[in-house]
């Protein structure tokens, strides 16, 4: 008897699937170097008085320190020239560019080996043939040319942007572009230094395109079921129960039951479900759901848990 339950349990999971497509992305990432936010901040947050008073205290420090006058004027030209060398030797060359787009896609992998989700709905695909891959990287090429028909088998592409920070610590300021097929845009933006900032726009990635969007759908055993979310399309919280209720009527749907809750929520925000988290949550019928309470049973009355407020989202 126990043996055919565990066998029930285990084929509720096994053939419980979230229904969303993969979202593809070339991975030849071009990255433009934009304008010099450093440089122009400098220019411009000063005052040509207070950019000539500066000048004459660096000035007056080296002559106090027994520099001539003439020998001053050379070292304060010297050193603003040798800044200058060392910002365009930081910035010269593809590196960079390379570096925040192997960095980017090697992110998104951390995040999918970390989470594991149970489909990756986000990935970098080449619709170049090996053959070509591999001669484009003997030759230190970029990998892969695009045409329509290549472009076809695609979701995405991407561009970015990279600049150096209006703070001069050496931080970039980062903004990839995603362009679909049908020519609609979307943009992500951070700010950080150049080995870690892709780690924030991988972040954003993720989340739009891997957790779990409202409305999608959960094959459960031999029913389909839709996750149609809350009046925000996403989770909502609600001070009264009644109200998530009518929210749920209000969409054509209901508050999923303990058992729907408790299974929608072991498979988490980035395999199709909804993860329950330390959230209390409305069920039907006034009655709560504390996944932290499950002796001898997380369905509770409102009364019997220290909440004021409830997550809810709907289903159909």
């Amino acid at each position: 008897m126990k043996t055919s339950k565990w066998l029930l349990i285990l084929s509720l999971f096994v053939s419980a699937y979230a229904q969303a497509a993969r979202t593809d992305i070339w991975p030849s990432i071009p990255f433009l170097r934009g304008a010099d936010l450093c440089k122009f901040h400098n220019a411009y947050s000063q005052t040509r008085n207070e950019s000539i008073s500066g000048m004459v205290r660096n000035a007056e420090d080296l002559m106090y320190a027994g520099a001539l006058g003439s020998e001053a004027l050379d070292m304060l030209l010297s050193f603003d020239a040798l800044y200058d060398k060392n910002q365009r030797l930081a910035t010269s060359g593809n590196g960079l560019a390379v570096t925040l787009e192997s960095t980017l896609k090697a992110y998104v992998d951390q995040y999918h080996r970390n989470l594991r989700p149970i489909e990756k709905k986000l990935s970098f695909r080449h619709t170049n043939s090996l053959v070509s891959i591999i001669d484009a990287l003997k030759k230190g090429q970029r990998i892969g040319n695009m045409n329509d028909e290549l472009l076809s088998e695609l979701d995405y592409i991407a561009y970015g942007t990279y600049t150096l920070a209006p703070n001069c610590r050496g931080n970039i300021q980062v903004t990839l572009h995603l362009i679909g097929r049908g020519g609609d845009t979307q943009s992500y933006t951070a700010t950080g230094k150049p080995s870690t900032v892709m780690s924030q726009i991988a972040s954003q990635l993720y989340t739009d395109f891997q957790r779990t969007q409202f409305p999608s759908k959960l094959r459960i055993g031999s029913r389909t079921i839709t996750l149609v979310g809350a009046l925000n399309g996403s989770v909502g919280e609600v001070n009264n129960l009644r109200m998530a209720d009518l929210a749920c009527e209000t969409l054509g749907a209901r508050l999923p039951n303990a058992t729907e809750l408790d299974l929608i929520g072991a498979y988490g925000d980035w395999s199709g479900g909804v993860g329950l988290g330390n959230a209390v949550w409305a069920l039907p019928n006034g009655k709560v759901f504390h996944p932290g309470l499950r002796n001898p049973s997380p369905v509770r009355n409102p009364n019997e848990v220290n909440a004021r407020s409830f997550k809810y989202y709907c289903v159909r």
